[in-house]
C-alpha cells in the first residue's frame, strides 16, 4: 500500500488546528509560521488555484491578519 501524501497531512494539520482556532471565539491568537505554512493557512481562507497556491509567499516579519 501507498503512503499518504506528507502535503496533504501537513494541510490537514493546519486546517483542523485553525478549525480549533475558529471555535475558539473568546481568544485572540497569533500564530507564526514560515511561508510553507503561511501558504497552507493563505489556502484555508481563499479558494487558490494550484499556480497561485504555488507562488504564493510571504515576505520577512510580515503581518497579515485573517478574520473568521
Amino acid at each position: 500500500m501507498r503512503a499518504a501524501n506528507p502535503c496533504c497531512h501537513l494541510a490537514q494539520r493546519i486546517y483542523n488546528l485553525l478549525d480549533d482556532v475558529c471555535a475558539d471565539r473568546d481568544t485572540v491568537y497569533l500564530l507564526v509560521a514560515h511561508n510553507g505554512i503561511a501558504r497552507v493557512v493563505q489556502s484555508y481562507f481563499y479558494e487558490m488555484t494550484n499556480e497561485e497556491y504555488a507562488g504564493f509567499g510571504i515576505k520577512n516579519c510580515e503581518v497579515r491578519r485573517y478574520d473568521f
